[in-house]
């Protein structure tokens, strides 16, 4: 039997489609308990394809890939059996766009972290309110900065609050974080299988800290603030940043927040990117009765706080920054962040391909802003 490593499609004839076909071993021997035919094996691989996207050419992935078939069988047979484990990351310090810790999944269990988004994104997509921009279809981080100048049209001679929550993916609470998940996914009527459940609660209540390799030196700590690195998390809280599950789990988590600003405090110039938010009202005082409202959600129902050097309110005929642009009433301009990550795209040395992969990245990004 002939296994077609880029769509699943068992078939002699594929030469022309540019990609691999690989022989896979009679899966009726010993041991084995999953066809490459089945269900769950062709989602695996679709969340392979979807894994590998950005991960081309790493050690992690390559060494996955030159065992595809066995590996894929392997995580086959470990969720029938529910004997799967997640491997331990590498966690290091990224300083850009600023300091922040990074757990790196190993590329194995980012197969499964694709498999679960596939799994459940659609379900919650359609629970998320409109403005809700990160890690969504469709949307992101130039959606959200059109979506605020849109509000700031409709609010030239309004006010624009600015709020931010301390430490936010240190601060998820996992038990918190788990109900919410199940309680979305019942709420949609799909009925939730014993894997789907399984797979949650061992990728929610997994500590990324546990056997963790450290490939950054320990003074790269060195100012990073304790609410922005998980060794100062309280128990049984946390994610790990960069993992795709953590940012569909953020909205998740925050979806609460989302529905009670616009359905309970009537705001309706809201906007949300990861902890990020904007809101706008012609009335002042509307907002800053908003801030108490939301502190008080936040604390009762989340168990999160926000951030109090992050409080911003001013006029919005001002302008205000927001997801790296700067945006007035009539228009939107480049942020000083990423200018200044621009500059250093353009003067840093780098290949020639990588140089213009980034230059060429911010050029079209500053392209929509004055």
């Amino acid at each position: 039997m002939n296994y077609n490593n880029a769509n699943v499609n068992r078939n002699s004839n594929a030469k022309g489609n540019g990609f691999s076909v690989r022989c896979v071993k009679d899966c009726h021997s010993k041991g084995e308990s999953v066809k490459p035919d089945s269900p769950l094996f062709i989602e695996l691989h679709r969340a392979y394809i979807d894994a590998r996207r950005n991960k081309r050419n790493t050690m992690n992935q390559l060494r996955f890939e030159k065992k595809l078939e066995a590996e894929l069988l392997a995580l086959c047979n470990e969720l029938e059996n529910r004997t799967y484990e997640l491997r331990p990351g590498i966690c290091f310090i990224n300083e850009v766009p600023v300091k922040r810790e990074i757990i790196a999944a190993d590329f194995r269990d980012r197969v499964i972290h694709h498999f679960i988004y596939n799994r459940i994104y659609p379900v919650f997509d359609r629970q998320f309110i409109y403005d809700s921009y990160s890690c969504r279809v469709g949307k992101g981080t130039l959606f959200g900065v059109k979506r605020a100048l849109g509000f700031a049209q409709a609010c030239k001679s309004g006010w624009v609050l600015r709020l931010d929550i301390k430490g936010f993916f240190m601060a998820i609470d996992r038990g918190i974080l788990f109900d919410l998940t199940m309680k979305g996914l019942r709420k949609s009527g799909r009925k939730i299988s014993d894997l789907d459940e399984y797979l949650l609660s061992k990728v929610i209540f997994n500590d990324p800290m546990k056997n963790v390799s450290f490939r950054s030196h320990p003074s790269k700590w060195d100012g990073l603030p304790l609410d922005k690195s998980l060794r100062g998390s309280p128990p049984n809280c946390g994610l790990p940043i960069g993992n795709l599950t953590s940012q569909v789990f953020a909205n998740v988590y925050l979806n609460p927040l989302d529905h009670y600003v616009k359905r309970e405090l009537k705001i309706k110039h809201y906007g949300r990117y990861v902890d990020d938010m904007v809101l706008m009202h012609s009335d002042k005082r509307v907002l800053i009765n908003a801030i108490s409202s939301i502190r008080s959600f936040l604390s009762e129902k989340l168990k999160l706080t926000l951030h109090p050097k992050k409080i911003q309110l001013q006029p919005a005929s001002k302008g205000f920054g927001f997801l790296g642009a700067y945006v007035y009433p009539n228009g939107m301009v480049t942020g000083r962040r990423t200018l200044s990550h621009f500059r250093l795209a353009v003067f840093s040395p780098m290949s020639a391909e990588e140089k213009s992969k980034k230059v060429g990245s911010y050029l079209g990004l500053m392209g929509h802003f004055k």
